[in-house]
């Protein structure tokens, strides 16, 4: 019988910590930054993904509109944001069997991987009889 959670010390708690770091900072950035409210115009007829480009790398002249600025910390935060949830799926999905990671497409073992005495695979659930036909054990339709 458990009676409860236990906290761990030590090289377990350093990630955790760090993870919890880096949240508050991100937190604080988008605290601090002043979002300007957009004008009632909109914006003229130029594109947005280009005026982001020119304001990512720096190309202030070539823009037409300004204050894209917090808009490309928007996109930024958003992509990581996505990059950790991708990074978290990969490692939450890979497997483990006995400490060793398990590929998604590797066979079970060598009896599986030999075609001696396998039966070929039918497609609809059903068993192969001796005509070369399958039977499903459904109605004739």
């Amino acid at each position: 019988m458990t009676t409860g959670p236990k906290l761990r010390l030590g090289k377990t708690l350093v990630p955790g910590l760090l993870a919890v770091g880096l949240f508050a900072v991100m937190a604080l950035i988008t605290l601090n930054t002043a979002f300007e409210p957009m004008s009632q115009g909109g914006f003229p007829d130029v594109s947005i993904t280009a005026e982001l480009g020119y304001a990512l790398f720096g190309f202030d002249e070539l823009q037409t509109i300004g204050g894209t600025e917090p808009f490309l910390a928007a996109v930024l935060l958003v992509a990581v944001a996505l990059d950790a949830a991708l990074d978290a799926s990969l490692v939450l999905a890979k497997r483990e069997e006995g400490g060793e990671p398990v590929s998604a497409l590797s066979s079970a073992g060598e009896a599986s991987s030999s075609s001696e005495g396998a039966e070929p695979a039918v497609a609809d659930g059903g068993t192969r009889s001796e005509g070369g036909s399958t039977e499903t054990g459904g109605e004739d339709r």
